[in-house]
């Protein structure tokens, strides 16, 4: 699944854990019209006990995955899903 409006931009396959996505089209459109701006999805991570993002960063942002189990890696991409439903997102 894929989140309309957000793109990797890191080296594809992927050699490491560390990857940068750029949220332009999707999560920064959502931050110009809400009341909490780039917070809101701080905010939105940290109610699922997702924590380490710098608070404000809606455009292009890096995520680690390592030393993370595949479960957890599982409800970060589902986390994403759903706040991006959420506020009405197009997923692929």
């Amino acid at each position: 699944m894929r989140i309309q409006g957000s793109k990797v931009l890191s080296q594809w396959p992927r050699k490491h854990t560390l990857t940068k996505v750029d949220t332009t089209g999707s999560f920064d459109v959502v931050a110009r019209l809400h009341k909490r701006r780039g917070f809101f999805f701080s905010d939105e991570l940290k109610d699922r006990g997702i924590i380490g993002e710098f608070a404000g960063a809606t455009r292009t942002w890096k995520l680690n995955t390592f030393g993370q189990s595949w479960d957890q890696i599982k409800y970060t991409c589902e986390s994403f899903l759903d706040i991006a439903s959420k506020y009405g997102l197009n997923i692929n």
